[in-house]
């Protein structure tokens, strides 16, 4: 009597924990890990276990490192003198802009106030070093004052009464300028017009002056400003092989 009771019951257990009631035929829970497939989990779910997935890891030798950063330096050192001359020649141009510019605003002046005005220039041989334009009475003789019309050219720029030095260009010609050029300080009479100054008489001429900047190596950084008898007042710059305005 006992033995059937007992097969029965053993029989009834199997069953229960090979369906559990809450889980449906064929449905799987998957878990983290830890299980494999076909076990059942601890709380009696069929588990599935997935593989540990693992990322790969990649990156560069020490040879295509060293291949790497001397093309760099290659690179730099064939670019790298051409972009600071090319960074040099922008800021002669913008020199020689802000020189134009003083030199017509002492002409304005000069016919503003009817009377003859100098532009003269001063070379700054302390910090802050460089070379400064600015426009005075032609009577007056004092030096530069901060109330007086002024620019400042970044240095190194050095003025020339003419090019000189290794690789300098010859100067601008007569025939191309169309006149013969003074290389002094010039200034402008009540009219307007550029004449050299002199013990109270301002005598009517055209000027020319020449600068070097020293960033620019070889025959470059050589610019110019030139102001006709008629008061024109033009830039020019050296390209290597001719003045190009």
């Amino acid at each position: 009597m006992l033995a059937p009771m007992w097969h029965h019951r053993a029989r009834k257990l199997r069953s229960v924990i090979a369906k559990p009631k809450h889980v449906k035929r064929g449905s799987v829970n998957r878990v983290k890990s830890g299980f494999c497939p076909g076990r059942r989990s601890f709380s009696g779910e069929w588990a599935e276990m997935r593989p540990r997935s693992r990322t790969k890891r990649s990156g560069f030798s020490l040879l295509a490192v060293l291949f790497g950063v001397a093309a760099i330096t290659i690179i730099l050192g064939v670019a790298l003198p051409s972009m600071t001359n090319a960074i040099a020649n922008v800021k002669v141009r913008g020199n020689m802009t802000s020189v134009s510019g003083l030199l017509q605003n002492t002409r304005i002046l000069a016919v503003k106030l009817n009377r003859t005005m100098t532009a003269d220039y001063l070379v700054r041989t302390t910090s802050p070093f460089g070379l400064v334009y600015y426009a005075k009475n032609a009577t007056d003789s004092s030096p530069l004052a901060s109330s007086d019309p002024q620019v400042e050219l970044e240095a190194p720029i050095t003025r020339y009464t003419t090019p000189t030095g290794a690789s300098a260009p010859a100067a601008i010609n007569t025939t191309t300028l169309g006149f013969t050029p003074q290389t002094g300080d010039p200034s402008f009479n009540s009219r307007g017009l550029p004449c050299s100054y002199s013990g109270g008489t301002c005598t009517s001429n055209g000027f020319i002056a020449y600068y070097k900047d020293a960033r620019i190596s070889g025959s470059g950084g050589w610019s110019a400003i030139s102001i006709t008898p008629a008061g024109r007042i033009k830039r020019w710059f050296w390209n290597g092989s001719a003045w190009t305005d």
